[in-house]
């Protein structure tokens, strides 16, 4: 049954609808870490290498980039551009659509130079879907040029791939992006609700990380169906996400398999999109270990040097005593190996 709305109001729309690139900047949330990262490498006149799954916000993070840039370096004229690879044919094109913005007239690093020069103003270039590029063979090239006139810090390279980073002869800041921190996942949910008067609890916090591994593109998703329940109580949100992220999963980012099973998902702890996965053991690794065979004459032991002792001094006693003192270095020996 649908909940009830006073009459002559309007329900809240679902601010929960981005399923692409985030080109509004009040709509952008997060990935501090990372921004700190990345503009601190091209203040060092070092390009940056952004790689990640697909879905991740590589490309929302090239967006907010270009947008505050300016701001960022305090430069009211930088000149900030964004240009995704996969409609350019060659790095001829790429040149052209650069030096073009610029005002000039050129298809060539040198001509992206020049016209580099003739603006008097610093570059920052953010390229999107660069694997594009290297599976059509120019890719690599292109970032090696690239990062050659970055060096004269007049070029901010930054470009974003999905996938492993290629092999380059020129030095890149290489930055995975991963999943969103706890804190991000709040801020974002907070944020796009600011405008509505629907709330969102703690558990309800963590029933979204867990069911979208804290990937931003899954997490939007599931975020929408969970704003759907607020305005109708019988909507079955999270079994109307899960068939969602089931039957469209995010291509080249499905989800992981334990999403899925049984009915209890607070118990997904690791998120697969994490940057930096750590494998927990179930047992400590064993640091001393004596073998079997050794463990066997150990125990024997007793017996022998209480028969040798024995024989050698004439008295029994000496034998007791010193079969004695064998069974309790054996015992040590015994808790050590466990």
């Amino acid at each position: 049954m649908q909940t009830e709305q006073p009459e002559g109001v309007a329900q809240p729309a679902n601010p929960f609808t981005e399923r692409g690139r985030i080109t509004r900047v009040e709509r952008f949330i997060g990935r501090w870490a990372e921004l700190s990262l990345i503009f601190g490498a091209l203040e060092n006149r070092r390009p940056v290498l952004l790689c990640g799954t697909p879905g991740i916000g590589k490309s929302s993070l090239l967006t907010h980039i270009v947008a505050a840039a300016a701001a960022n370096f305090e430069e009211p004229e930088l000149r900030s551009y964004y240009l995704r690879l996969d409609g350019q044919g060659n790095a001829a094109d790429v040149y052209r659509a650069v030096i073009n913005a610029l005002g000039a007239q050129g298809e060539t690093t040198a001509a992206l130079e020049i016209a580099m020069l003739e603006t008097r103003h610093r570059v920052v270039l953010c390229l999107d879907d660069v694997d594009t590029a290297l599976t059509a063979g120019w890719g690599a090239e292109l970032l090696e040029s690239l990062a050659r006139v970055a060096r004269n810090g007049m070029l901010l390279l930054v470009a974003a791939l999905d996938g492993a980073p290629p092999a380059l002869s020129e030095r890149f800041t290489q930055l995975t992006l991963g999943a969103f921190a706890a804190p991000e996942l709040r801020l974002l949910v907070e944020t796009y609700l600011e405008a509505t008067d629907i709330t969102v609890t703690p558990g309800e916090r963590h029933q979204l990380a867990a069911l979208s591994a804290l990937h931003p593109a899954y997490l939007q998703r599931a975020a929408f169906h969970l704003f759907r329940s607020k305005l109708d109580t019988s909507y079955n949100w999270r079994a109307a996400y899960l068939n969602e992220a089931r039957e469209h999963p995010i291509a080249g980012a499905p989800l992981p398999p334990a999403i899925f099973e049984g009915a209890e998902h607070s118990t997904i702890g690791e998120s697969a999109y994490s940057a930096e996965t750590v494998p927990i053991t179930a047992e400590p690794p064993v640091m001393f270990r004596i073998p079997q065979a050794t463990q066997t004459m150990l125990f024997l032991l007793p017996l022998l040097v209480a028969g040798g002792v024995g024989w050698l001094s004439g008295n029994i006693l000496f034998g007791i005593a010193a079969a004695g003192a064998t069974i309790l270095l054996s015992i040590l020996v015994h808790r050590i190996r466990r």
